[in-house]
């Protein structure tokens, strides 16, 4: 294969499959990307076997042919290169050489023939939505999904799990975003403008959601997400990227997240409940990792303790129905979803042992489950 293309543009192209491959792998393969030239120009694929990508890009193109590259190694060197048009071609399926002006570097190649075959499926049948609301639900609902070694004995949520539903006065059909660690839950809804049927949901796994996202912040004109039943792909005119779902069951979340279930109310501003939860959280530990809530008429107290440091307590106001209540909680989960409330929060309790339901003010279309904790 020879081809010769602006450094910039494989630059850009190498930087959206890196985080398709798999550095850690026991197959070398899968740390590589593959480079395949045509009439139409030059395409890369990279896959993990769990996310896959393509990304594609007009060039001169002098000689077909394909080639195997390790995408790291590759990145670094084409990132390092002037900013001016290279010419990569290949020598007898052994070496990519990349010459700029007079610099000039080879590198180590595989067969393309090891590479795995990247199936995308049909994309013709779906419903195409704005990336940026698939990006919300994302960043409103990532981090309370489990770390990989966490999640190894509750494989189902090590993902988010994209469900299609309509409301029940309106009828306006929406998508809603559920993900859980056992510790606390996140629910996203938005509504959407046309029925899908998405069965009993999908489970995206972590590292597609992050992919996913990390694609969309790229804001190509014209992308968009598409859902099916079975599979999301992100589209663009010269990328298609698609995430393997975990097969599996979610679990029943419906119950835990009924307002009505919940007969302690708190109002309060979310920004002033956040600042103070940052300050209490300089103070806690990884062992006394919780901060008192002592929600009562008027007022809410938030107090933290540390054994070698000292203490902290912050009055702040707030507008309480119900019965007075102490209660601990990690901080660190009421501020991931604070951060996300403009205005005032609505706090939702059963009782001191019981769950605790955030949302912002008069909606319930963001909602967030946390777990108390044992001072």
């Amino acid at each position: 294969m020879k081809c010769k293309i602006q450094k910039n543009v494989l630059q850009g192209m190498l930087s959206k499959v890196q985080g398709f491959t798999d550095r850690k792998t026991t197959l070398p393969i899968l740390s590589h990307v593959l480079l395949e030239t045509s009439p139409d120009g030059l395409k890369i694929k990279a896959t993990d076997l769990h996310t896959s990508i393509q990304v594609r890009s007009q060039c001169y193109v002098e000689e077909q042919g394909a080639c195997a590259i390790n995408c790291k190694s590759f990145f670094d060197l084409i990132r390092e290169l002037p900013d001016d048009q290279l010419t990569l071609f290949t020598e007898e399926l052994s070496r990519a050489h990349v010459v700029v002006g007079n610099f000039k570097t080879h590198l180590n190649i595989m067969d393309p023939e090891e590479f795995p075959m990247i199936e995308f499926g049909e994309r013709e049948i779906g419903l195409s939505i704005d990336p940026l609301i698939i990006k919300s639900m994302i960043d409103k609902t990532i981090f309370s999904i489990p770390s990989s070694a966490e999640s190894d004995t509750k494989y189902t949520l090590g993902g988010a799990l994209l469900t299609y539903g309509e409301d029940e006065l309106t009828s306006v059909p929406y998508i809603e975003m559920v993900t859980t660690d056992s510790r606390r839950l996140s629910v996203i809804r938005s509504d959407i403008a046309e029925k899908i049927d998405l069965s009993h949901g999908i489970i995206v796994p972590r590292k597609g959601m992050q992919e996913l996202r990390r694609l969309i912040d790229v804001q190509e004109e014209d992308a968009s997400i598409l859902l099916t039943k079975d599979s999301i792909y992100y589209t663009s005119p010269d990328t298609v990227a698609t995430v393997r779902l975990i097969d599996g069951k979610f679990p029943d979340y419906r119950g835990i997240i009924k307002i009505d279930s919940y007969p302690i109310y708190i109002r309060m501003d979310a920004l002033s409940l956040l600042n103070a939860l940052r300050v209490c959280a300089t103070m806690v530990t990884d062992i006394a990792s919780c901060v008192r809530f002592q929600f009562t008429k008027g007022q809410t107290v938030l107090f933290a303790h540390n054994p070698e440091q000292g203490d902290v307590e912050i009055p702040l106001p707030c507008d309480h129905q119900g019965d007075d209540i102490e209660i601990n909680f990690n901080p660190r989960y009421f501020m991931d979803c604070l951060v996300y409330i403009d205005g005032e929060a609505e706090i939702h309790l059963k009782g001191p042992q019981g769950p605790c339901l955030v949302t912002p003010l008069e909606r319930t279309d963001c909602k967030w489950v946390i777990m108390p904790m044992r001072f």
